[in-house]
């Protein structure tokens, strides 16, 4: 034991009063006393008197019965929200952070309080008058009601020990205060008033006390070295080993991996979250937690979800039958999907949850949560955290399946603490709706760390200020850089500079900056017999040096630790890896393969491709886009043109009509078109609608005009016409747009594009487009005499594609005089229909004889829109030079 331990635990067990700087260090001393009593053989002893000092001086008003008096964080926070966001809306400033505001003015206003001064002046800034305006309606509020700061109450916690209402300590010890506040100096004073002592006990550094300075390549290396470091300890067998991080808050979740992968590497593989050979001192923020975060999600449905809320709350397991449903719920949620809206409202989304028919209990939470939605009224906070402890109660959260004991935790802390802190917001709060109220119970979760309840381990990593009286065997401090100790001033912006600096307060100056930086330097090197101060030398493309006050100590040599980590370990072995074929997969059984033309379009751009979408069945979700997506905007003008020439049947009744009469022809194919479209999808807003139905109309006047009018007289023979055709081993379902033919008899395929396309993809080394040259070298009765993309982009409007003479179809060239046709030796259109069934007969007997190799055509047609990249091996087989 060390001798401030010692001081520590003779001071308690002779009845002394130890206040701690922070809840770990008062817990961390209570656990040293109970040991060394059982270390004594005493099997009961008296509890002793360690706290920290806040929870002091609650019990101390717990005493006198002034707790109600006392309004907690977050109470106060509301009631500044209040205030600033009313007197905001009188004066017509808007605030863009309005709880970072009520955040400072809370603490401007506690230290005024604290160091018992005023904001005085007639030199106040626009900003500290107006904090000044708010502090005088905060006072007013306070002093209706009873309320008082805790300061305040501090004061008379110690006048009651003065009058005798309350006995004050006779022994007094204070430990890990870096520095004593105006209320901590009269809390001394006053017992030694009244006879009692106080003292401050510290760790001292040792005698052989070694300190070192260890620069890293950059953060992550830091953190990886300190982590081996730490192991080759334990290895070593030391039990108490401490890591001390300048910024924990922002580096938490790195450190947390990095120490789990070099210390803990099999705790990787575990469900359990719990901590064992290494704790964080520092919580997250609870909001970031699965099941509370799926609470407030479950609770903001509204009459209108994201695609996004949707999913989430189809595969959350914190749901009822989120186990019996999983699989009913996917498919649903694949569905939803499929029609790429960003969002949906509720009362569709129910409907088409029962049209499903397979997940009766998502639509009942559906519906449960639609009733809160509809709930206008304005409750009491309290109120509603009643309510909304009832609504998840009737939606099965936290879910069916048993919690780990983290989760188990988190639930917890949700009933113990977040609910009732909402209650508690009665006091300050006026009645809200439900959003308001839900946005307070978000910001309080955010606003509260969780922290796991497990043992605390050998290797503890601690924040700055959480490190206090802590002692170690071995301690590394890590982000020692020249601007994180001594830090920049960070005055109050709603105090004058002049005010905080005069009465020292926190953060006000370099001076009182540099004086706490010294004073922590010092605390830190007594905490352990070896102390390393680390810091990167480079972070991103900045260079970074050392804190002044450790630049002077000899560099470290400290001992590390193999890397442990799987990847490490991985790099580390020398394997001969196995090298396995995979672009052979098992032939199709069956003798004939049935689907439509994306077969053989996905076999061309690339064998892989094809493998995955039609032999595994793998495909990617759709997504979602503001507005309507590529693909609704092309259905819609395909169904659109398709209803105009049902119509309309030939091109001299379209020559026939007026202008008028063709704009009225338009309108009523685009008004149906987008009538049946959405007659079994989720209609998006009018407004919407509108401003596509005014796009369609003018997109299909610009095609007829520039276009279909300017043709050779064609009749219309065939829309949207299927039929199956039997290339080599498959039986190919094709649906062509659209067949015409001409006053000579010749056949003409139309397949419509919105996007823009190129003639390559009909003529090349792969045939990346089959649909029209299947139908091409498919009639039985009649070959066709042409086929073409009849591209339909505003102001780009024209057709490209290929024809028997160049005179069929206006731009469209002949065979022998298309240069793709002469690349290839194609000199007339029967050896062009031979070709192609060359190429489509080539590409069914690879895909049946399960040719799946990773051979992409060019990146623009096959990889830059695939759905596979999270499947494909592409980048490694480039590495390996597979790809050919």
């Amino acid at each position: 034991m060390t001798p401030y331990l010692e001081k520590i635990i003779a001071a308690a067990a002779d009845g002394g009063l130890i206040l701690t700087s922070n809840k770990r260090l008062s817990r961390h001393l209570q656990l040293m006393f109970d040991r060394q009593m059982i270390a004594e053989g005493k099997v009961a002893w008296e509890t002793p008197a360690i706290f920290s000092f806040d929870g002091w001086w609650g019990r101390m008003l717990a005493e006198l019965d002034l707790e109600w008096q006392q309004l907690d964080g977050f109470q106060q926070k509301r009631l500044w929200q209040q205030i600033i966001e009313e007197d905001s809306l009188n004066n017509d400033k808007a605030l863009l952070h309005l709880s970072a505001t009520a955040e400072k003015a809370t603490q401007a206003a506690q230290l005024l309080s604290e160091y018992q001064v005023e904001l005085e002046g007639d030199l106040l800034s626009l900003d500290q008058l107006a904090f000044k305006n708010w502090l005088q309606t905060y006072r007013q509020l306070a002093g209706e009601h009873g309320w008082q700061d805790r300061s305040l109450l501090i004061y008379q916690v110690l006048e009651a020990f003065a009058t005798g209402r309350l006995k004050a300590p006779q022994q007094l010890i204070l430990t890990g205060f870096d520095q004593q506040s105006p209320l901590l100096l009269k809390l001394c004073q006053q017992i030694t008033a009244e006879g009692g002592q106080t003292r401050i006990v510290d760790p001292e550094p040792s005698a052989d006390h070694r300190a070192y300075l260890y620069p890293a390549n950059d953060s992550q290396h830091e953190i990886v070295q300190a982590a081996c470091w730490t192991r080759a300890l334990l290895q070593e067998g030391v039990e108490s080993i401490g890591i001390v991080v300048m910024d924990l808050q922002a580096r938490r979740s790195q450190i947390e991996r990095i120490f789990r992968d070099q210390i803990d590497p099999q705790a990787v593989l575990q469900r359990d979250d719990e901590e064992n050979l290494f704790s964080l001192s520092l919580g997250t923020p609870l909001i970031e937690q699965g099941p509370i975060h799926a609470a407030l999600e479950i609770l903001s449905v509204g009459f209108s979800l994201s695609l996004d809320l949707v999913s989430f709350l189809l595969r959350t397991p914190y749901l009822q039958a989120s186990l019996s449903e999983a699989d009913q719920r996917a498919i649903f949620d694949s569905r939803l999907r499929s029609f790429r809206q960003a969002s949906f409202r509720l009362t569709r989304l129910v409907d088409l949850a029962k049209s499903a028919n397979r997940i009766p209990a998502f639509v009942r939470c559906l519906e449960i949560l639609g009733e809160l939605a509809k709930d206008k009224k304005s409750r009491m906070p309290g109120e509603w955290a009643v309510l909304f402890d009832e609504v998840l109660t009737k939606i099965g959260w936290p879910g069916e399946r048993s919690l780990a004991s983290n989760e188990y935790q988190m639930v917890c802390a949700w009933r113990d603490k977040l609910l009732p802190g909402l209650a508690s917001l009665d006091m300050v709060s006026q009645p809200l709706e439900c959003l308001k109220a839900l946005g307070l119970l978000r910001q309080l979760a955010a606003d509260t760390d969780f922290q796991l309840e497990a043992p605390t381990g050998s290797v503890q990593v601690v924040g700055l200020l959480e490190s206090a009286g802590l002692e170690f065997e071995h301690l590394w401090v890590m982000g020692m850089t020249e601007d994180a100790l001594p830090a920049a001033a960070r005055p109050n912006p709603f105090l004058p500079v002049s005010l905080q600096a005069s009465c020292q307060m926190p953060h006000s100056s370099p001076e009182r900056e540099l004086d706490f930086a010294h004073q922590v330097i010092a605390r830190l090197k007594a905490a352990g017999a070896t102390t390393i101060f680390s810091y990167p030398r480079r972070e991103g493309d900045s260079d970074l040096r050392p804190s002044p006050l450790v630049r002077h100590l000899p560099e470290a040599k400290p001992v590390f630790a193999a890397k442990v980590d799987i990847l490490s370990q991985i790099a580390a072995t020398s394997l001969t890896l196995e090298q396995l074929d995979d672009s052979q997969a098992p032939p199709v059984a069956t003798v004939s393969e049935k689907g439509g033309t994306s077969i053989l379009k996905d076999q061309a751009l690339c064998p892989f491709r094809a493998f995955a979408h039609h032999r595994l069945r793998v495909r990617s979700f759709d997504e979602a886009q503001p507005g309507l997506d590529a693909m609704t905007r092309g259905s819609l003008l395909h169904k659109a043109l398709e209803l105009f020439w049902h119509a309309i049947k030939n091109q001299q009744q379209l020559i026939d009509l007026t202008p008028d009469q063709r704009d009225q022809q338009v309108f009523q194919a685009v008004t149906k078109a987008i009538d049946e479209y959405y007659a079994e999808r989720p209609k998006p807003q009018a407004e919407l609608l509108a401003i596509e139905q005014d796009r369609l109309q003018g997109l299909l006047d610009d095609w007829l005009t520039t276009i279909e009018l300017k043709r050779m007289p064609f009749q219309v023979v065939h829309l949207e016409a299927e039929q199956f055709e039997t290339i080599g081993p498959l039986q190919i379902r094709t649906v062509v747009d659209r067949m015409d033919q001409l006053e000579d008899g010749s056949l003409i395929i139309l397949d419509y594009k919105t996007g823009k396309v190129e003639a390559e993809l009909l003529i090349g080394d792969r045939l990346l487009e089959p649909q029209l040259p299947i139908y091409a070298i498919s009639r039985s009765d009649h070959d066709a005499d042409g086929i073409a993309f009849a591209q339909v982009r505003r102001g780009q409007c024209k057709l490209i594609g290929v024809a028997r003479t160049a005179e069929l179809l206006p731009g469209v060239e002949a065979v022998e005089n298309h240069r793709r046709a002469r690349q290839q030796e194609l000199h007339n259109w029967d050896e062009l229909l031979h070709h192609w069934r060359n190429q489509l007969e080539s590409l069914a007997e690879d895909f049946v004889a399960g040719i799946a190799r990773v051979d992409p055509a060019a990146e623009k047609y096959a990889c830059r829109y695939c759905d596979l990249s999270s499947l494909c091996r592409i980048v490694e087989a480039e590495k390996e030079g597979e790809v050919q």
